[in-house]
Formats: structure tokens, C-alpha cells, sequence
């Protein structure tokens, strides 16, 4: 492997590193261990993606290559002046191209190191002022900014009918058991023609059926049958395994109602715990 390593360097002139994945990505924030076969030790990265720069420390971070035409194809669903609220942004494949089509983006990550990337990749594609990033839990992030934001949204949006309303939540091991954070997260419906938020969820499915799959998991996870929605096959993980996107309308009897406990009574409503970070000019990364 150190032989291969060696002349994969030889023959790419802009590499400085070539490194062997030596597990699953199994860990909490989406990184996995690895060995240097050939070069430096020093496992920081820049690349170019879709005209975007993104620099990150591989070996801290989650980066995919394969899933740059996904990243181009959401985007391309999203106009000027549009929301964005990216529930896993990693170091912001999805949210940076989002900011540069003028979207108003909300960027969060549990990872505390691609919060830091995140931050710091905004900066250098120079829509830093587009988006407001967060270093929370996908749950919390839902409960309490998402929440916050998509009311005001909603309201404002249902009036003018000119933007849109997306949500991204690409961590397809498990994106789809959060759907259910959406049941009633917000109060009544203000009225029938309410602008309801695009859901794109990622999934991985072994099944014969992956299309059936990923939609009878979404609809288990919200409680209902979807009505307007798509499946695109995003690539093939392993000869039996495919990574999947359903897009779907939030339905409307998902979104609002009365949130209950398990004795059916109101639940309380819960303080904000998270720590909401605007992008800042001098952050350090």
C-alpha cells in the first residue's frame, strides 16, 4: 500500500498527502480514522468544488467528492432571496452555494470542528454575511431556531408569494429518524394558503425498493402520507446499498397543531439552549 501510496503522489503533482480509510464512519461527528500511505502527515485539505473553495482538516471533518453534483443539483432549486435552514451542514457544501444565489442561510453542525470550517469556508467564498451558523444538535436546532425563524418566515412569505422555504438534511445514516421533530413544531395554522417549507432528506436503503423505503420511513417518522414529494437516487454506496434524497411539502398537518406529552397535554415551551453564532469576520480558525 505504501508503494501505491507512493506513486499515486509521483503522478499528482497537488497532492501532499495520499491516506488509507482504515474503518467505518461510525463516530459521532461523520470522521474516521485513517493511515498516511505516502507524503505528509499533515492532513489539511483545500478543495474546489462547483467554482467553491472549502478548506478543512480531513482527518477531523466529514468530505465527500462523489456528492458534488448533489450539492449543485439543490442548488439549483433555490432563488434569489429564498430560506435556507441546513439542519447538518458540515463544512458547507450546501449552505456556501446556497448564500451565493442570495439565499438567507442557517448552517448548523455538531461538530465543533465543522462549525469552525463552516465558519471559516464563508469567509473565504465571501458570503459570510448570508450565514448565520450554529454549533448545536440537529433535534435542538429544529426546536428552537428553525422554529423561530420558519414562524417569521411563513408569515412573511405566505403574503408576498415570492420566495421559498428549504430545508437540508443530508446525514443519511440517520436524517429521516429527525422528521419527527416537525410534528407540531409550530402553533395553529395561520391560514389555507400558508407557504409551507421543501424538506430534503437523505437516506441510505438496502432494500429491492429503496424509492418505497425511503418514503414509508419519512412517513412513519411524520406521522402521515405524503402527497407532494420526489425521490432522486443520489449514487450507489455498495452493490446493495443506494443513498437516496426524498423531497417533500412539509404537510401542513404535520407542521402545526398542539405538541403534547405522553399524557396528552401541552407541552410547555422550552427555553433556547442553543448558541446561536452569526458569522463572524474575526473568527479564528
Amino acid at each position: 500500500f505504501c508503494l501505491l501510496g507512493q506513486v499515486i503522489l509521483d503522478k499528482n503533482p497537488g497532492l501532499t498527502s495520499v491516506v488509507n480509510k482504515t474503518n467505518i464512519i461510525d463516530s459521532t461527528y461523520r470522521n474516521f480514522q485513517m493511515e498516511v500511505l505516502a507524503g505528509e502527515e499533515n492532513m489539511m485539505t483545500k478543495v474546489k468544488e462547483n467554482g467553491f473553495t472549502y478548506e478543512f482538516d480531513f482527518s477531523k471533518v466529514y468530505w465527500n467528492s462523489r456528492l458534488a453534483t448533489e450539492h449543485d443539483r439543490i442548488a439549483g432549486f433555490l432563488k434569489n432571496g429564498d430560506v435556507v435552514f441546513d439542519v447538518f451542514a458540515g463544512v458547507g457544501p450546501f449552505a456556501i452555494p446556497a448564500a451565493r444565489r442570495n439565499c438567507i442561510v442557517y448552517a448548523n453542525d455538531l461538530n465543533p470542528e465543522s462549525y469552525k470550517w463552516l465558519v471559516h469556508n464563508c469567509k473565504l467564498n465571501k458570503v459570510d454575511k448570508k450565514v448565520q451558523a450554529f454549533n448545536t444538535d440537529g433535534r435542538e436546532f429544529i426546536r428552537t431556531v428553525v422554529k423561530e425563524e420558519l414562524s417569521k418566515y411563513i408569515k412573511a412569505f405566505s403574503t408576498e408569494r415570492k420566495h421559498r422555504l428549504h430545508v437540508v438534511m443530508n446525514l443519511p445514516a440517520l436524517a429521516l429518524e429527525f422528521l419527527d421533530t416537525f410534528r407540531h413544531l409550530l402553533p395553529e395554522e395561520p391560514h389555507s394558503e400558508v407557504v409551507l417549507p421543501t424538506v430534503h432528506c437523505y437516506g441510505f436503503s438496502k432494500d429491492d425498493n429503496p424509492e418505497k423505503e425511503v418514503k414509508d420511513r419519512a412517513e412513519e417518522m411524520l406521522g402521515t402520507t405524503l402527497k407532494n414529494y420526489s425521490i432522486h437516487l443520489v449514487r450507489k454506496v455498495a452493490p446493495n446499498k443506494e443513498m437516496m434524497c426524498i423531497s417533500f411539502e412539509l404537510p401542513a398537518e404535520v407542521l402545526f397543531g398542539t405538541q403534547t406529552n405522553n399524557e396528552g397535554e401541552p407541552v410547555s415551551k422550552r427555553p433556547r439552549t442553543d448558541k446561536a453564532c452569526s458569522v463572524d469576520s474575526e473568527a479564528q480558525v
